[in-house]
């Protein structure tokens, strides 16, 4: 076997592989022996069919066999021979079976990159830590009220910002029906009947709500509403379109008072101070899980700024387009349109790679972090996770773990819970505010993921995501 190595980037080497005749028809024999032995051809009793009728019915797939095969065992000797430790699996390409059946291919390898591990133990930052207001409490309680809120119709006055007001409206551009020009409009835009609206100035339609000021039940009434040329539906940008609306009703929300009574509604038996200082426990619990994601966030920057690494640009790319499909998908989930998104496309992109950038650099610094605290993940540690995943997709724990086997993720699941406790390690021994780190006791497994996509994470090589 020949090996030409060819060095892309630091951390990338492409390797040019030839093996030689002999090596493809050891391969071919051993594997149309196999196809013999299994092949249940018209006149021939199963395994008794000559090699030559063997090899002309099944000869495409022989050679593919034959060929991913050796792939495979020239690959792995070649980074044997070479000491090349991998931290993905190589791709292949320019397969090419010669004429003297001699297979000649290349291996792209990404290796990890060279750099100095910075003193992570005493990190220095600095973070503000939010208290919480009574007002803060009072407007979670009116929030409460809202959701126990009655609606009472309103007689003898004309519809004011702040009503709700019960329509039917339909939109037209030049006389002709929204609906019929964008049969693909959201109904919302294009025309409703018996339709609910809050009386404000930009929801759900720019300037309608001003424009139905002073209407009374049972009126009719032209309204002309020009779209802002950055609207978010783009087939109105910039359009002045004419809605026919018909007042059915208005309606005044009215909250409950603020009152034992209330709190008995939410949940009997509770008083009114029971309710607020339950609200107000709440409160601080989520500003202090605030604090502490904000924390690990701060830390992360640090990490990023204190260490320089050239980034294997194969990981970045593949890392950028698995964030870019997360980003749509949400998108598309708010109802952003496709025509939206494609034209922002290049921008979606850029804030991709930049992260997906950040992302692939933060695997590598807390991987070396692994190894020098000799990180290990527990069986334990395993099986809540698996577990935890399980419950999201809705899947038992065994057929869970099944599918993940199927796809070899086990591996990536352990690389990111150690990742994660290596960032704890970081976290645990930073000072935050000037204050000496507390000891930590070691966490017990938990049913939740400490995996968050709204928190810095890193995918690994075999993470069991969707790279």
């Amino acid at each position: 076997m020949k090996v030409t190595t060819e060095q892309k980037e630091t951390c990338i080497v492409d390797l040019h592989i030839e093996l030689p005749p002999e090596r493809f028809q050891e391969e071919w024999a051993s594997v149309g022996s196999e196809y013999r032995r299994q092949a249940n051809l018209p006149g021939f009793r199963k395994g008794k069919a000559p090699i030559s009728i063997v090899e002309k019915k099944y000869g495409q797939d022989i050679e593919q066999e034959v060929t991913r095969k050796l792939l495979d065992v020239a690959v792995r000797q070649a980074l044997n021979d070479h000491k090349i430790s991998p931290v993905q699996s190589p791709s292949v390409r320019d397969v090419r079976l010669e004429t003297d059946k001699s297979l000649v291919f290349t291996a792209t390898i990404v290796t990890r990159p060279p750099f100095d591990l910075p003193d992570y133990k005493g990190m220095e930052i600095t973070l503000e830590k939010k208290a919480v207001e009574e007002s803060e409490v009072e407007q979670f309680l009116d929030g409460l009220r809202g959701d126990l809120a009655e609606f009472q119709t309103i007689e003898g006055r004309e519809l004011a910002m702040g009503d709700y007001a019960v329509l039917d409206y339909e939109g037209s551009i030049e006389g002709k029906n929204l609906i019929e020009t964008y049969p693909d409009l959201q109904p919302t835009y294009a025309g409703r009947k018996n339709f609910w609206i809050r009386m404000e100035e930009d929801r759900p339609i720019p300037g309608l709500a001003a424009a139905m000021v002073g209407m009374k039940s049972g009126e009719s009434r032209d309204c002309v509403v020009s779209f802002p040329t950055d609207f978010l539906e783009e087939k109105l940008r910039a359009y002045k379109v004419s809605y026919k609306v018909t007042l059915h009703e208005i309606k005044e929300r009215v909250l409950p008072p603020l009152d034992d009574a209330f709190a008995a509604k939410l949940s009997p038996g509770l008083t009114l101070e029971k309710i607020r200082s339950q609200v107000r426990e709440r409160l601080v619990a989520n500003a202090e899980e605030n604090f502490t994601r904000g924390v690990r966030g701060e830390v992360v920057k640090k990490l990023l700024s204190l260490v320089t690494i050239e980034t294997p640009s194969t990981m970045v790319e593949r890392e950028s387009s698995a964030m870019l499909r997360e980003i749509i998908r949400e998108n598309q989930t708010r109802g952003v349109s496709e025509e939206e998104l494609r034209s922002h496309q290049d921008e979606l992109l850029g804030a991709a790679r930049q992260s997906a950038g950040d992302k692939v650099k933060l695997n590598f610094i807390l991987g070396e972090i692994v190894g020098k605290e000799s990180i290990s993940v527990s069986r334990d540690e395993l099986a809540w996770r698996i577990t935890s995943m399980a419950e999201h997709y809705k899947m038992t724990p065994q057929k869970f773990f099944q599918e993940l086997q199927k796809k070899n993720a086990i591996p990536g699941i352990e690389e990111e819970i150690s990742l994660g406790k290596a960032l704890d390690v970081v976290v645990a021994h930073a000072r935050i505010n000037g204050e000496d780190p507390q000891p930590v006791p070691a966490p017990e497994p938990s049913t939740q993921s400490t995996h968050s996509h709204d928190e810095e994470h890193v995918h690994g090589p075999g993470c069991g995501h969707d790279h």
